[in-house]
């Protein structure tokens, strides 16, 4: 009995000891399951890094970046392969003037306009732009109208502008634009159309040709896009320039007003949209909408032409919201910082020289700083012929000389001023006022009262603006007149010139004073009216 209960006892342990899992089995599952929810997460990983990596490509080779960067490399291994990068320019020279015998050795047609492009960029990356041309002019009839061969035209015009090539340029952004336009890539060609605005803008024209070559590009930015209607309003702010310049202030005010309508309600701001919408909203007298607008395209940091102009554009501009605050010192800054960002990509027959120098000479007349104003308004003068453009300046520079006391070299500035202002721009009475009253304070000063007091008389009749300026201007005509009306004794004239003044002064006690006073005393100085003569009567 106590063997069979020893028995049971042992054999109770033993069965519960197998219910149990074994270390071993625990062992398995742990790692079973590590390995499932490791091989789930790299099936995951594996799924979203190829998902983003097509996308990825797809976007990128959309671009054109990619087709861009892989066309250089491409480039580079044939510019190595033909050892051009270090040919001597005399090597370069000779094979430019004879591409048929240079490249008689390639006989893949591919290859052969590869090796062209390689020696014309060669070229111009060595400055050599007229053997560039030569080169390239024949090159571009024969390429293929690609994307690749797009980009390189459109490389090629802003290597060309560095080297004052501007109507080979301006083929090879006309080229890239067609080319982008059949191929439907809208972003590069509207690349192009900006750097054909920027060209018509910064190449050395006259104002008519300048203004000829906008109105024809703007005739073809038709689409409703907001890129193109960016372009649009770029056109239409540099048209709006040229007729200010010109005197043409209604017509301005309505290319300006054109241009804010164009880039309204913008999702996206190009450079382009940014500047031309803040350069409408300051000539339009709105400064708080245009600052940060202007400060936009300010930051921009692109290379191109298109990106260049609209920098400089945005410093002009916002050198004079600073000098309205009365910063005149970080007005001037800005003017120099433009000054430095043109040099070298816009040529000195352009408009912006002499508008650069007659802006910053206005600034330095302000602080009166007299003698480097007039060589700001001299440096004007001789970066141009245009007459439109010519106007500014020299009355700047006859201000100046007054102020130095050199009335002579004031006179014959001031004189060509308004004969170039009654013959460009009659309508502008304002200006014609203003140079006829600086006309009849100088003939004051030389003591010839006849001539003062036609100028002045001129001056009165032409000064009718409602402007503080043209009010302030038209009452220093007006006591002009009435003073050497005085001195020529012509009485009746005199006494009303000063009653003209009087309602004038009312709250300027001096003057006010000043004109009563010489209303009494010339009153009874005016000649008595001859009685009416006696009718004749009738024969009978």
């Amino acid at each position: 009995m106590m063997e069979e209960e020893k028995s049971a006892e042992t054999s109770t342990p033993i069965e519960e000891e197998e219910l149990e899992f074994r270390p071993w089995v625990k062992w398995c599952g742990v790692g079973l399951l590590g390995a499932v929810s490791i091989g789930l997460f790299l099936a995951t990983y594996h799924v979203g890094y190829s998902q983003g990596e097509e996308a990825g490509f797809a976007a990128a080779t959309r671009s054109g970046l990619v087709e861009q960067s892989l066309n250089e490399a491409a480039s580079h291994n044939v510019l190595n392969f033909m050892r051009l990068s270090s040919a001597s320019d005399e090597h370069l020279l000779q094979a430019a003037a004879d591409v048929e015998a240079a490249f008689a050795w390639v006989r893949d047609p591919e290859v052969r306009l590869e090796a062209e492009w390689c020696l014309a960029h060669a070229l111009l990356s060595r400055n050599l732009h007229e053997a560039a041309v030569a080169v390239l002019n024949p090159l571009f009839q024969r390429v293929p109208r690609s994307a690749d061969w797009a980009h390189r035209a459109m490389a090629a015009g802003n290597l060309l502008i560095a080297g004052q090539q501007y109507k080979p340029a301006e083929d090879y952004f006309k080229q890239s634009s067609s080319i982008f336009a059949e191929l439907k890539q809208s972003i590069w060609q509207q690349e192009a159309q900006g750097q054909l605005i920027a060209l018509a803008a910064c190449a050395p024209k006259g104002g008519g040709d300048a203004l000829a070559a906008l109105e024809a590009l703007l005739a073809e930015l038709k689409a409703d896009d907001e890129g193109t209607r960016q372009l649009r309003s770029m056109a239409l702010v540099h048209i709006g320039a040229l007729h200010r310049c010109a005197g043409r202030k209604a017509e301005a005010e309505q290319k300006f007003r054109e241009a804010l309508a164009a880039v309204e309600n913008l999702r996206t701001v190009r450079p382009e949209g940014a500047v031309s919408r803040g350069a409408a909203h300051l000539e339009l007298g709105d400064s708080a909408a245009a600052e940060p607008m202007l400060r936009i395209a300010e930051g921009n940091s692109g290379q191109s032409l298109s990106d260049v102009a609209s920098r400089v554009l945005a410093l002009r501009y916002l050198a004079i919201i600073e000098q309205q605050r009365g910063h005149h010192v970080t007005a001037l800054a800005m003017l120099h910082r433009a000054q430095g960002m043109a040099e070298g990509r816009v040529l000195s027959g352009n408009a912006f020289w002499p508008c650069l120098h007659d802006q910053r000479g206005w600034m330095h007349y302000m602080v009166q700083n007299y003698q480097t104003a007039l060589q700001d308004f001299n440096a004007a003068m001789a970066a141009t012929q245009e007459p439109t453009l010519l106007m500014q300046p020299q009355e700047g520079a006859a201000r100046c000389y007054l102020e130095q006391g050199k009335t002579a070299e004031a006179l014959s500035l001031l004189e060509k001023c308004l004969n170039l202002r009654r013959q460009y721009t009659p309508d502008d009475r304002s200006a014609l006022g203003r140079l006829n009253l600086l006309l009849g304070q100088l003939y004051d000063q030389q003591g010839k009262a006849a001539e003062a007091e036609a100028a002045y008389r001129v001056a009165v009749e032409d000064l009718t603006g409602d402007t503080p300026d043209e009010q302030a201007n038209r009452l220093t005509a007006l006591l002009g007149h009435a003073y050497v009306l005085t001195e020529l004794q012509r009485w009746a004239e005199a006494y009303a010139a000063w009653e003209q003044v009087l309602p004038l002064v009312q709250d300027q006690f001096d003057r006010r004073e000043e004109a009563r006073t010489q209303m009494r005393r010339i009153k009874p100085l005016i000649p008595a009216a001859p009685p009416a003569a006696e009718p004749v009567p009738a024969q009978s």
